[in-house]
């Protein structure tokens, strides 16, 4: 019989001694992969850390099971991961996953079906858009939504057509799968692909698969992280062709976060003996609009050509086929850019239809129609010849300078869809198109120069050597190889003996990789989103995205909320006085005057130490307790201990307010604080007090705000008006103008102190995000210092303790009671210490004479 008639034979799925060998490899590889993970706390915001030790455990016992076993203890699997992360909302998320499920198998006809579906679907929105209140939904809704909201339509599809039986284990766990628990953005897997994978090869070799693609994933995680820390700008700081060349094409590695997420997914899913086919393929060497469209979320384009366009084109193929590819293929990009929407509804409770969106798959869309009319008149050039032919230089070139191409275009269309609005957008496109022809000659050289090692690689890939680490599909050995050695060296980074060895720059270029933080201009935005209600979350590759789609609707900055009131000056907004109420779900007192504190009378007491505290929402104590912030501890820790010695008492005034900048805190100082006779004044200093003036005084221009007169000149040198756009705003308003604010609002701050006898000391009060601020500290204290502050430091007050164990929550990085315990301690001793100066009537040695 020959080779072509031969029965393939079944491939082995149990373990024997045979095998045994080749599977504690595995097990070996995933441990060290699992341990990067944690190394380097990769999505610990979604909770993937969590359930490292139930992946692990899972997949060893999975694998000893029978066969017919697997498939429940799957599920078991699935469903304890889901209790692990839910806990109480966790019979929510199975209950209407079941419920959903059971809608599609009710014996009465398809379409009755099909609509009960949609008629359930319709009571989830309203509870998702929180048109009917609920506390769960906020929380079990996103991952529901990834887990239904395209694989349902892809069931029911394929139930309609079902000619064979299917277990109730595969139709349970094709929805229930572990890794969407903690992944909310999941690639669309097919409902037939996932049936037909189920262990179609060699067990050992499924799972080496998987290991691989897990350490894959892991590994454009970190490189995602280094495009983001170290090669994304802020768009204020965009300048030249270079500086928009940079940030083009930073943004697009940004995607490296969804292809890493994708291959970590399918990757612990070919552990379970799901042996799912990849979800991306070398989308960044794409050569053409088609080959882009098949190379880049494969399962994406595999899910709208089987709903849509197949059967949109069977319809309308009688028009002719040209016709109906190009109908079909519209119809295709009108569905993914709606049910991108779709998508994002689910997973953040808006339904966005933007300018920008439409633009970008209006376009993609357009190019993939003209190249595929192309390729249908062209028809695709094969060779039957197997004698390997002589190297084309030509042909070689020209596939290069098209892979190129093809990237520059993708680039420039993704900073598209990427931008807050087109006109963000077309100002990119103007700095470039103004920059010197000196500039476009360095990129045209370098285009050149990735063009020869385009062909080069072709070249040597010709001569039969293997550019790339593993290939294709690379044997057993090379892919644990190359595993083991990969993960060994990403681990030796998190050593603190090895991390020694590197200088200080070295040192906190690791620490950026091995935590989930936001760059400066994330950092930036969030705190722009608490404070002015400005967040402009970058699509689903923005760190910030990841935390705010766990944020929920009553979760708004103060500005928004009904602790405060608008005010036609400059401060804009201030406490209401004498109000309980409710922000950021904890309770918010305010006393007589209009002070987050205790009350106090105006006169200052006989024989009362007082000062008087300026800051925002930090010293403000956003998110805990009355009582609990820093500065009333720090208030009660220094009269337990020094009340009736050097003084018969010490209070500090808080004068807080969430979102004010140093010149409303100038102006706070002249109106309010005075009138108070504080002893000292502790103004409190931040990382982003240079961009927080800058935004403050562009909100200032933007609400038309009677402006001093130092304000007025700056806004006329900047050309700042009311009605520019905030991209062209932040253009305009550079860190040198920021610092002119700072300079100018210190001195009206000391000369204030000086007019009315009051000490002031400039405190730096770090934030939780775990960046450690020495240069920024020293940036900021010398213009303290300069001005005529007393500067202490609250520096190093966390410790080394977790970020998360001292942040409010994932999606607010305010300090919580124990962050403001920690603020507290260290403040008290920076006082204490510096008693003398101070003027507390003590020394750290006892009561001054």
């Amino acid at each position: 019989m020959s080779k072509l008639r031969q029965k393939k034979a079944p491939p082995v799925t149990r373990l024997t001694a045979a095998t045994l060998g080749p599977f504690l490899v595995v097990v070996v590889q995933l441990a060290l992969v699992l341990l990067v993970i944690r190394g380097f706390r990769l999505e610990e915001a979604s909770g993937l850390l969590r359930l490292l030790p139930l992946v692990f455990g899972g997949f060893v016992v999975h694998a000893l099971l029978p066969l017919p076993w697997r498939q429940p203890f799957f599920l078991v699997l699935s469903l304890a991961a889901i209790v692990l992360l839910f806990q109480a909302n966790a019979l929510w998320l199975v209950g209407l996953g079941l419920g959903l499920i059971g809608l599609c198998h009710l014996p009465v006809p398809f379409a009755a079906r099909v609509g009960l579906v949609v008629a359930a679907g319709g009571l989830l929105v309203a509870l998702r858009a929180e048109w009917i209140a609920t506390d769960w939904a906020v929380l079990v809704l996103p991952i529901l939504g990834a887990m239904f909201m395209f694989r349902l339509m892809i069931y029911l599809y394929d139930l309609r057509h079902e000619r064979k039986p299917v277990s109730l284990w595969t139709r349970l766990n094709y929805f229930f799968l572990l890794p969407n628990v903690c992944f909310p953005l999941f690639p669309v897997i097919d409902y037939q692909t996932f049936q037909r994978t189920y262990y179609d090869q060699n067990a050992n070799d499924i799972y080496q698969k998987g290991v691989l693609w897990v350490f894959r994933g892991a590994f454009h995680l970190i490189l995602y992280r280094v495009v983001y820390h170290y090669f994304l700008p802020n768009p204020a700081d965009i300048a030249g062709l270079g500086g928009v060349v940079q940030a083009m094409v930073a943004t697009y590695l940004l995607y490296l976060r969804i292809s890493g997420q994708f291959h970590l997914i399918v990757g612990l899913l070919c552990l379970f003996g799901f042996n799912l086919p990849e979800t991306h393929h070398l989308y960044y060497l794409a050569s053409s609009f088609n080959d882009y469209w098949r190379r880049i979320n494969i399962y994406w384009k595999d899910f709208m050509m089987k709903l849509f366009y197949y059967p949109v084109f069977m319809r309308v193929k009688r028009f002719g086929m040209e016709t109906g590819l190009v109908i079909a293929t519209a119809v295709v990009f009108l569905g993914t850019w709606l049910l991108h929407s779709y998508q994002w509804f689910w997973l953040r409770g808006t339904f966005p239809l933007t300018l920008p969106d439409l633009l970008f798959w209006g376009i993609l869309g357009a190019l993939v129609i003209v190249n595929a009319l192309k390729e249908a008149k062209r028809g695709r050039a094969r060779s039957l010849k197997k004698t390997k032919a002589a190297f084309d230089l030509k042909k070689a070139t020209v596939y290069a300078a098209k892979v190129l191409g093809m990237f520059i275009l993708i680039t420039v269309l993704w900073s598209l869809w990427s931008s807050g609005s087109v006109a963000e957008w077309t100002r990119q496109i103007g700095i470039a198109l103004t920059a010197p022809l000196g500039e476009w000659g360095w990129f045209l050289l370098g285009c050149l120069g990735l063009i020869a090692v385009g062909v080069l690689v072709q070249w040597l890939q010709h001569r039969g050597i293997e550019v790339s680490v593993v290939g294709a599909r690379p044997s057993f050995a090379r892919a644990a190889t190359a595993t083991t050695l990969g993960s060994f060296a990403l681990l030796l980074l998190t050593l603190n003996p090895i991390q020694q060895q590197f200088s200080d720059d070295g040192i906190t270029f690791i620490a950026s990789l091995q935590d989930q933080r936001f760059n400066q201009a994330d950092a930036e935005r969030l705190e722009r989103g608490y404070y002015e209600g400005l967040l402009e979350t970058e699509r689903y590759t923005s760190a910030l995205w990841t935390v705010q789609t766990e944020r929920p609707r009553d979760w708004v900055p103060l500005e928004q909320s009904d602790a405060v009131r608008r005010v036609a000056n400059e401060l804009r907004i201030e406490l209401i006085p004498s109000q309980v109420t409710i922000f950021k779900r904890m309770p918010m007192s305010t006393n007589t005057w209009g002070m987050r504190d205790r009350f106090y009378t105006q006169e200052k007491p006989s024989g009362v130490y007082r000062a008087a505290l300026l800051g925002a929402s930090y010293e403000m104590g956003a998110g805990v307790p009355d009582g609990t912030n820093f500065e009333a501890l720090v208030e009660a820790d220094l009269n337990a201990e020094y009340a009736g010695q050097g003084y018969m008492g010490y209070e500090i005034l808080n004068f807080a307010v969430g979102g004010y900048s140093v010149h409303q805190q100038a102006v706070l100082l002249e109106e309010k604080v005075v009138d108070f006779a504080p002893d000292a004044l502790f103004y409190t200093s931040h990382s982003g007090e240079v961009g927080r003036a800058l935004q403050v005084f562009m909100n200032l221009v933007q609400d038309g705000i009677s402006l001093p007169p130092f304000l007025q000149e700056l806004q006329q040198r900047t050309g700042l008006t009311a009605d520019m756009s905030i991209a062209e705003a932040r253009r305009r308003l550079t860190p040198e103008v920021g610092e002119e604010i700072l300079q100018w609002s210190y001195a009206r701050i000391i000369e204030t102190c000086r007019e009315q006898g009051i000490l002031p000391v400039w405190i730096f009060v770090p934030r939780t995000d775990g960046i450690r601020y020495g240069e920024t500290e020293a940036y900021l204290r010398a213009f303290a210092e300069e001005a005529g502050f007393l500067t202490l430091s609250l520096d190093g007050a966390y410790g080394d303790v977790d970020r998360e164990t001292i942040q409010l929550v994932p999606w607010d990085q305010h300090p919580n009671e124990y962050g403001h315990r920690l603020l507290a301690d260290r403040l008290y001793s920076v006082l204490t210490a510096h008693a003398d100066a101070l003027r507390l009537g003590f020394t750290s040695g006892g009561i001054t004479e």
